[in-house]
């Protein structure tokens, strides 16, 4: 028999501390949960045991307790986080059929000796899971540990190798170093080499206690004979008991199928949606989805849609704008659903219908404004429409964006993962019915049909239970009146995709290029040698050894070279510095310079980005392939790489960017007089805050006190301490506790915002927008103080910056919506952040300078006016 013992209480803590800050949408830590039962799953599905166990320690004391009153009481307290946890790994645990083996009076690893050597004798194949180094000494032909962090398979010639000695003596080796985890005093001073050199020299510990005159140093001589009832008692303490009172049936340990009805409510409670994949996926028949294969049979289901229809697309790609319709799928009715192939290439295939006539027979329904369209990611299909001539049209239901919604700390939002949640139902995933297949094009129609008929069937199921929810919790506003209008705003957009000068950029490359390996000779020089600069390991023993500076926070592998730590070590050497510039350069041309004009689309000869609903918390839209929402705004290549961004022959672009929004929204937000007084006067707010920290009049304010001021003002809205604004400014705590004390002594309304926020975040568990968008915190549950710490700036900032967000999306479908009304050819290209860039002939820069500021200033009526700043150029550039 196969077998592996499971040294739970190990694990448990690796887990608990390899992952961190992981909860559920309520706030539960679920780091350890998720840890633990991940190790776990990994093992039963790649080595495949015939058999498995679980052994925990039990709180009662042991004998080596009872030998030794100090036996591990160095271990710190388990921390109330994981304390929590442990119930519902056991839980979890007997889910999966796996038997737990513990006894009181006795710790898990003598119960794992036990069984292994038993197992063993008996000419069964042992693997003990463990990190624990004492475990070593159980090592033989039979029993190996396997490490399963470092996925390493420890035996006997390991052991050799790594002690020259065999498993034998680890016991003895232990009783000379002790160990500082159990608490094992062994001899103080004699670390790993000397406890070698001890045990090569002598064929037993009792032979090296017996005589250590023998022993060559003095020094040792004296540390072993004034030790040596030490390192008996270490010995003891340091050996597993293998005679425990426990049977061992082989029976006992065989694997189960696991309680798939147990184990199911566990992870969707825990939210382990990427665990999903273990159960099993509903069963799918041929009665429940079709395939349609006739044109007068869709004629047929055509004519039979009501008021609401789900839809979704098959592609050979994930890109709308570049790749092929293989497959359309309907819904009319829970579990009935339809699958019409219209693209599949696989060998010797069902019939297919033709695409130009499966098109005209849909067209008319999709294009019905008074059938409402349901679908999961409907901003895709809507593409894949549009390449196809079918503009979507009808009231919009997107699952994927109402789950968004209802929770938007998530991480992923497919439909996967959100039918696990919602309907506890696990379907076939896409790697699954592609199966190592290039394209969906390739799988065989009767293996999509059912795939491809349930993403339909599912999304039209969700759509009453996600909308409910939407209801309850008063997100209807911003469902319909803001995200859902916005889906065509974003497709739009995407599809326009904005011009760039390929040549200036490639220019642009070579130029920065030079100048990186100038940087590279400077940092060689300073450092004397030449060394990897993206080596953090290298990069580190030449700042905290050859160079000498004081290393300030350490990683797993050596000493942190973090931009944080560099920019703190900038003030005391030049080095650090050159190698900050070294970075930013590089990755400026690794990340633009060098990628965008690979990214040019063929048929469009643009860029087109995806602009992402569903990513951040807070509501921001994010931007990917590209991301063009991270190019710099400030320093010389920043402004360089925009002005690659170019407008076509006889068009402009025209920026247009909010000012100082988020302080705006503060102003209205916390109602405090003096933030509405500097706004409506139209004053300079941050030269008024430098004003009032620094005691004097405003035309007193040089650059740098504004500089500090405005760290200040916007470091309130993130909830910024008093460590962090002295880590932004390189002033002393204390200095940095009063500007923000200075600050709310001035700004008692902001102050009592603060205050106010916190108290509801913590009684309801979110925070909102004025739009009413909501956020979970559940950051302030938690027992950990870094944690609720986060959460607290987190409930400060996200109901400013989300109302910031709302406020530019309703700009957005404003200024979409009268461009079309007056028919004009100007078209938005980007939105980042607070500004937006638009395209636009020359003729109609007039209007839709109008067009955009009467609508980004009137998006939403705040205490105080909203303000924007327009720009126009040839480039991005100049028009910003």
């Amino acid at each position: 028999m196969n077998l592996f013992l499971i040294d739970g209480n190990s694990y448990v803590y690796r887990a608990f501390y390899a992952i961190k800050g992981l909860t559920n949408a309520e706030g539960f830590p679920t780091n350890a949960i998720y840890g633990f039962t991940t190790m776990l799953l990994k093992i039963i599905k790649e080595k495949e045991p015939d058999g498995v166990a679980v052994f925990f320690d039990r709180p009662e004391p042991t004998a080596r307790h009872r030998m030794y009153r100090d036996y591990k009481a160095r271990r710190p307290e388990t921390p109330a986080d994981l304390v929590s946890q442990l119930p519902y790994i056991r839980e979890i645990v007997a889910a999966l059929n796996v038997p737990v083996f513990e006894l009181p009076g006795y710790e898990a690893d003598d119960l794992i000796g036990t069984i292994a050597k038993k197992a063993a004798d008996g000419g069964d194949a042992v693997f003990i899971v463990t990190g624990d180094k004492d475990m070593l000494q159980l090592v033989d032909d039979n029993i190996k540990i396997y490490d399963p962090m470092k996925e390493k398979m420890l035996d006997v010639n390991y052991v050799r190798d790594k002690f020259g000695f065999g498993p034998e003596r680890v016991v003895e080796f232990m009783a000379l170093t002790g160990d500082a985890t159990d608490n094992i005093p062994g001899i103080r001073g004699v670390g790993e080499k000397t406890a070698k050199e001890l045990l090569s020299s002598f064929g037993s510990l009792d032979e090296l206690l017996a005589h250590p005159e023998r022993i060559a140093r003095e020094r040792l001589q004296r540390m072993v004979a004034e030790n040596s009832d030490l390192v008996r008692l270490s010995r003891e303490l340091a050996t597993i008991d293998t005679s425990a009172p426990i049977e061992f049936r082989r029976s006992d340990f065989l694997r189960r199928e696991p309680d798939w009805g147990s184990l199911f409510p566990l992870l969707r409670r825990f939210e382990f949606v990427s665990l999903m994949k273990i159960i099993p996926s509903a069963g799918i028949s041929s009665r429940e989805y079709e395939t349609v294969i006739s044109e007068t049979r869709l004629g047929e289901i055509a004519r039979a849609v009501g008021n609401e229809i789900a839809f979704d697309t098959e592609t050979t790609g994930k890109n709308p704008l570049t790749e092929s319709l293989v497959g359309l799928s309907l819904c009319m009715e829970k579990e009935k659903a339809y699958y019409i192939p219209v693209g599949h290439c696989a060998a010797a295939p069902m019939k297919q219908p033709d695409k130009t006539g499966v098109l005209s027979i849909l067209r008319p329904v999709l294009e019905d404004k008074e059938v409402s369209k349901i679908g999961h990611n409907l901003k895709f299909d809507m593409a894949v429409l549009d390449r196809e001539g079918i503009g979507l049209a009808g009231r919009l239901f997107d699952t994927m964006i109402a789950a968004y919604l209802l929770n938007p700390n998530k991480t992923g939002y497919s439909l996967d993962e959100v039918s696990f949640e919602y309907l506890s139902k696990r379907k076939k995933s896409f790697p699954e019915v592609l199966n190592k297949r290039a394209t969906f094009a390739e799988v065989t129609i009767e293996e999509a049909a059912p795939y491809a008929a349930e993403d339909a069937a599912l999304s039209y199921e969700l759509k009453d239970l996600l909308f409910e929810g939407i209801g309850k919790a008063g997100l209807e506003g911003v469902y319909f009146d803001i995200e859902m209008p916005l889906i065509s705003v974003l497709a739009d957009i995407e599809k326009t995709g904005i011009r760039i000068d390929a040549s200036l950029l490639k220019e642009m490359s070579r130029k920065i290029e030079v100048e990186i390996e100038s940087i590279q000779r400077r940092v060689f020089f300073l450092a004397g040698e030449e060394f990897n600069i993206n080596s953090p390991k290298q990069l580190g023993r030449v700042l905290f050894h050859s160079l000498g500076l004081s290393p300030s926070k350490r990683t797993k592998t050596g000493y942190s070279t973090s931009m944080e730590v560099l920019e703190e070590l900038s003030a005391v050497h030049e080095l650090p510095r050159e190698v900050l510039h070294f970075r930013s350069l590089t990755k400026l041309k690794t990340t633009y310079l060098d990628v965008l004009p690979a990214l040019i689309n063929p048929e469009t000869g643009r860029v087109h980005t995806s602009f992402n609903q569903t990513v951040t918390a807070t509501g921001r839209l994010s931007s990917s392939d590209p991301n063009l929402q991270n190019i710099p705004v400030r320093g010389e290549w920043g402004q360089k790489i925009r002005e690659a961004f170019i407008a076509e022959e006889g068009r402009i672009l025209l920026s247009s960017d909010y000012s100082q929004v988020e302080l705006r929204i503060l102003a209205h937000i916390s109602g405090d007089r003096g933030l509405i007084d500097a706004f409506m006067e139209e004053r300079d707010i941050h030269a008024r805050t430098a004003s009032e920290l620094y005691g004097v009049p405003p035309e007193k304010v040089t650059s740098e006190m504004r500089r500090t001021a405005k760290t200040v003002n916007f470091g309130v809205l993130y909830g910024i301490s008093p460590f962090g604004l002295s880590e932004a400014l390189g002033i002393g705590r204390e200095e940095a506790r009063r500007y923000i004390d200075q600050y709310f002594g001035r700004h008692p309304g902001v102050r009592e915002y603060v205050d106010k926020t916190l108290i509801s975040a913590r009684d309801d568990g979110y925070v909102t927008t004025l739009l009413g968008r909501k956020r979970p915190i559940p950051e302030l549950q938690s027992a950990n103080k870094n944690t609720r710490q986060q959460g607290e700036r987190l409930a400060v900032n996200s109901p400013i910056q989300g109302t910031a967000a709302d406020i530019i999306k309703i700009a957005m479908i404003n200024i979409w919506n009268g461009f079309r009304q007056r028919s004009l050819r100007a078209k938005m290209v980007l939105q980042v952040h607070d500004e937006l860039l638009i395209e636009l002939p020359r003729e109609e820069l007039n209007i839709v300078t109008e067009i955009v500021r009467d609508e980004m200033e009137g998006a939403f009526e705040l205490a105080v006016p909203l303000k924007v700043e327009i720009g126009h150029g040839d480039n991005w550039a100049e028009a910003h």
